[in-house]
């Protein structure tokens, strides 16, 4: 799955040595930080992704909750006049 925000872009992959953990990679490490807690970030394979860190789908599930909260839904208003 692919998320992006005004700040950073996510890939969020299933973690093939745990069935209950996921793969979240981004962008943007301050982000990653923000989400998830520094102590778990470590450096991505990927150029597109440099950063990575395996997290619980319950907790992913929070942090989803947490980016749906910060949705500034005056800016739906100026995207629906654009088109």
């Amino acid at each position: 799955m692919l998320i992006q925000t005004n700040t950073a872009k996510f890939l969020i992959s299933n973690f093939s040595e745990k069935q209950d953990f996921l793969l979240v990679q981004s962008n943007n490490r301050g982000e990653l930080e923000r989400l998830f807690g520094s102590d778990e970030i470590r450096k991505g394979r990927q150029n597109q992704w440099p950063f990575a860190v395996k997290i619980c789908k319950q907790e992913f599930a929070h942090c989803l909750i947490l980016l749906v909260k910060e949705i500034d839904y005056k800016e739906f208003g100026q995207l629906t006049r654009v088109l």
